[in-house]
C-alpha cells in the first residue's frame, strides 16, 4: 500500500477554498479580459514560436539549430498544455471553441493520431475515477526483455533517452493494427503518419541534420513532462477494464503533490503553464491556469506537506531514473511538513493528454 501524504485532508481545506473562490470572483470577473489576452499570446507564440523553430533546425551551423531546439521543445510542451487546457473547457465558455483549439493543439504535440474527443474522455476518466490507467505495463515489459536489450533500454534511459516513452507511443499507434476492437483508428492513423512523414521528408530535403534537432526537441519535451507527472501521484495504477476501487473522500487530495519550480519567483510556474500545482488542479479542474497558485494558497495556506521543490523534483528524478523502471512508484514520506524523495521513485506512464493508452 502506498503511503499518502499525512499532511493533507483534503474535505476541510476544500470547503474553505470554495468560499475564498467564491468571494474573490468579483476580482475574477474583472480580470477576465487579461486573462483572454495572455491566453492569446500563448496560442500565438505556440503556433508562431513552432513555425519558426521549423526553420531554425533547417540553418547550417549549430547556434540557430539549438535555438530552435529550445524554442521546439518549448512550444510543444505548451501545445501538450494547451490541450490540457482546452479538454478541462478553460479556453472558452463554448465546448465547440474548446474542442477545436485542442484539436489545433494536437497537430504541435503529436497527439493528432487518434481523435480529440477520445483523449479528452481518457483524461477526464483520470479525475473522475482517480487511479492510473495502463494498458501496457512498461515494468513487466522491461523484465520481459532478454537480458541484453534490456541493459540496452536501461542504458537508454540512464542517459535521460526517454525510449519508453517512444516504445509506448509506437505501441500505441501499433495496437489498432494488431487488434480489432481498435479498428476504427487505422484510417486516421495511417493518414496522419503519412502526412506527418511527408512534411519532415521535405524539411529532411532541405537540411539532412534537422531530423536528429526534431528528434532532440520532441525528446526535451518527453524529458520534461515526465519530470511533472513522474511525482504528480500515489494512485493506484490498475489496468484498463478492471473495476473501479471503491475510494475515500479525501482520497484524491491525499495522494497528489504539485511539483514547482519556484514560490519565491511564481512567475517561473507560468513558463509552463502553471502545471506544477496538481492538487489546485485536481480540486478545481475547471480553473483556468492563471488561477491555480491562487487556488493552491487558498486550499493549503500553512502547509507545504503536498509540494516538491525544484531542488527535490530534479534530484528524485536524477537519482531514481533507473530504480523507477525496475521497482514501481516507492513510497513517498512526509517529514516535518516536507516531501521525503528517498523511497519515492516516481512513475513512468503514458502522459493521457497526448498519448491513447490501448
Amino acid at each position: 500500500m502506498i503511503r499518502s501524504n499525512p499532511g493533507v485532508s483534503a474535505s476541510s481545506q476544500t470547503t474553505h477554498a470554495i468560499a475564498r473562490w467564491d468571494a474573490d470572483s468579483r476580482d475574477r470577473h474583472q480580470s477576465r479580459l487579461l486573462r483572454h489576452l495572455v491566453d492569446l499570446v500563448t496560442w500565438l507564440y505556440t503556433f508562431g514560436g513552432y513555425l519558426l523553430s521549423l526553420y531554425l533546425v533547417t540553418r547550417p551551423g549549430w547556434m540557430l539549430p539549438l535555438a530552435g531546439v529550445s524554442l521546439m521543445a518549448h512550444t510543444m510542451i505548451l501545445s501538450a498544455l494547451l490541450t490540457h487546457e482546452c479538454m478541462h473547457g478553460t479556453m472558452s465558455k463554448r465546448p465547440a471553441l474548446n474542442a477545436h483549439l485542442g484539436r489545433a493543439s494536437t497537430l504541435i504535440s503529436g497527439a493528432c493520431y487518434v481523435p480529440y474527443a477520445l483523449l479528452r474522455r481518457q483524461h477526464l476518466d483520470h479525475h473522475r475515477n482517480r487511479v492510473g490507467y495502463d494498458g501496457f505495463s512498461i515494468t513487466r515489459w522491461v523484465a520481459s526483455l532478454p537480458p541484453a536489450l534490456r541493459h540496452i533500454v536501461m542504458a537508454l534511459e540512464w542517459c535521460y533517452v526517454p525510449v519508453l516513452s517512444y516504445v509506448a507511443r509506437f505501441r500505441s499507434l501499433a495496437m489498432p493494427f494488431l487488434q480489432a476492437q481498435h479498428r476504427p483508428l487505422r484510417t486516421r492513423i495511417a493518414i496522419v503518419l503519412l502526412l506527418r512523414g511527408a512534411c519532415y521528408l521535405a524539411l529532411l530535403s532541405i537540411s539532412p541534420w534537422s531530423g536528429l534537432w526534431i528528434f532532440c526537441a520532441h525528446g526535451v519535451m518527453l524529458t520534461i513532462l515526465r519530470i511533472y507527472d513522474c511525482f504528480h501521484h500515489t494512485f493506484e495504477v490498475i489496468a484498463l477494464g478492471t473495476p473501479m476501487p471503491r475510494l475515500e473522500r479525501d482520497y484524491e487530495q491525499r495522494n497528489t503533490y504539485s511539483s514547482l519550480i519556484s514560490r519565491e519567483h511564481m512567475w517561473l510556474n507560468r513558463i509552463f503553464l502553471n502545471y506544477g500545482f496538481h492538487n489546485a488542479h485536481h480540486a478545481f479542474p475547471h480553473a483556468h491556469w492563471t488561477d491555480l497558485a491562487r487556488i493552491d494558497a487558498a486550499l493549503y495556506p500553512a502547509s507545504r506537506a503536498h509540494c516538491i521543490h525544484r531542488r527535490e523534483l530534479l534530484r528524485g528524478y536524477h537519482r531514481h531514473r533507473v530504480a523507477r523502471i525496475l521497482e514501481g512508484l516507492g513510497r513517498p514520506e512526509v517529514i516535518d511538513g516536507k516531501v521525503v524523495m528517498d523511497r519515492y521513485y516516481g512513475i513512468v506512464m503514458n502522459i493521457s493528454f497526448i498519448v491513447y493508452d490501448v
